[in-house]
């Protein structure tokens, strides 16, 4: 049996999305990304989904910690906005290289 490569479109089966692609189609509540072959729109997973509110949520309370716990100064809004920003670019690798692509759930698409 062939593996299936994370960047194939679950409904056409080829290989059309690369990783900038892949972390730019979204989450299950998103519209997705096109296929450039069958022009259907493919989403990251329900483990993307999982694990990036995972991520979001140690971000959230990391920024927490910071702004009533640590002394407050320039550098602590230095640091909460670099934990959210890297929250976001994690999520987005995650994207991007870790699960497969899946059909699209919203029926507007």
């Amino acid at each position: 049996m062939k593996k299936k490569s994370i960047y194939t479109c679950p409904y056409c089966g080829e290989k059309t999305f690369n990783p900038l692609t892949k972390a730019l189609a979204g989450g299950i509540a998103s519209k997705g990304h096109a296929c450039p072959k069958c022009n259907h729109h493919a989403v990251n997973g329900k483990a993307c989904a999982v694990i990036s509110a995972i991520i979001y949520v140690i971000a959230l309370v990391v920024v927490f910690y910071i702004y009533f716990i640590e002394k407050e100064d320039n550098t602590a809004y230095i640091y909460m906005a670099t934990t959210i920003i890297l929250a976001f670019i994690i999520t987005r690798l995650i994207y991007a290289f870790a699960f497969p692509l899946i059909k699209v759930v919203r029926n507007d698409v």
